[in-house]
């Protein structure tokens, strides 16, 4: 049966606490009316954290208010287009805390799966901070004087290095990609290829690609080398759910499932069986000249194709 609370005084905290979390979920949207099922859990962990505080793996999480979190700290991922989506739910530290990607489809309207893993990141970064805004703040403050420290880097702060690499007609396109410090180096299937695709490079610039994977890979080198030293590596990368987001279809021929790489075997086929056709192919004038197509774009099941899917890079003048 729903308790009634319109007569009960919650100026006695420790009642209050009691009385709270003895509900259910549904007895407390009724008795409280709220309707919101991020609200109601947002109050269930704020009471939990209260009644055992000793328990709370990061206290500081509770620092991180909704506002700080909507009008700050998503932008700073580059995806301020679920701004009020965070905002209307009062996200904040807690709840980011145990968020999953479900509550992001659902509640948070957030169904790109490389946007799950931008946010999933971004979450992992906080916790190895535990959650301290200050610290997170003011490592990102120094990391502007110099290309260190890329793992706290904001969506801007990588605009920012892309410029200075001379690819400034390219930079634009990383806004609202969800393409952040974290992820970059935390995430192993990030690349250069990744990149490229953000930023809307075509693959036939073979020469800027190279360039920019020489630049990142001098970027993210280090920072990879010194989580790997610490034995801090991000497992998101490597846990099932997540790792199967990053994959694109599989490709298959007559119904068989083995995956295709263009820079495999099959690749190599196609090559040969193109030299072939131009070494057998004769010019007789009574027979009209065989056309010979090029081999098909096989994409790879890699981060690269998650981009190519979701993300539509804005067309370059170029």
């Amino acid at each position: 049966m729903s308790k009634d609370l319109t007569r009960f005084d919650f100026k006695d905290i420790d009642k209050c606490l009691v009385v709270l979390l003895g509900l259910s979920d549904s007895e407390l949207g009724s008795a409280l009316c709220i309707t919101n099922p991020m609200h109601r859990k947002k109050i269930r962990l704020a009471v939990e954290e209260q009644r055992n505080p000793g328990e709370a793996k990061y206290p500081k999480s509770s620092r991180l208010d909704h506002t700080w979190i909507a009008h700050r700290w998503i932008p700073d991922l580059g995806l301020s287009q679920y701004k009020c989506e965070f905002e209307n739910n009062l996200v904040d530290g807690r709840i980011l805390n145990i968020l999953s990607k479900k509550e992001m489809e659902k509640h948070l309207n957030i169904h790109r799966k490389f946007h799950h893993a931008s946010v999933l990141h971004a979450v992992e970064l906080l916790r190895r901070l535990n959650f301290d805004k200050e610290v997170l703040i003011e490592r990102r403050s120094k990391s502007e004087e110099g290309d260190t420290d890329p793992l706290v880097w904001t969506n801007e702060r990588v605009i920012k290095w892309v410029q200075s690499i001379d690819l400034e007609e390219y930079a634009e396109n990383l806004k609202d990609s969800g393409v952040h410090g974290a992820i970059l180096v935390l995430e192993p299937q990030f690349n250069a290829d990744t990149l490229a695709t953000a930023l809307g490079i075509p693959p036939s610039k073979s020469y800027i690609r190279r360039h920019l994977k020489t630049e990142l890979e001098s970027l993210v080198k280090p920072a990879r080398d010194n989580l790997t030293l610490n034995n801090s590596f991000s497992t998101l990368g490597r846990n099932s759910t997540l790792g199967r987001s990053f994959r694109g279809p599989n490709l298959d021929t007559s119904g068989s499932k083995t995956r295709i790489s263009f820079r495999g075997s099959l690749g190599r086929a196609f090559g040969r069986k193109v030299k072939e056709d131009l070494n057998k192919l004769t010019i007789d004038v009574e027979t009209p000249k065989r056309k010979i197509s090029a081999p098909s774009d096989f994409k790879h099941n890699t981060l690269q194709s998650v981009f190519e899917q979701e993300i539509t890079p804005k067309t370059n003048s170029s």
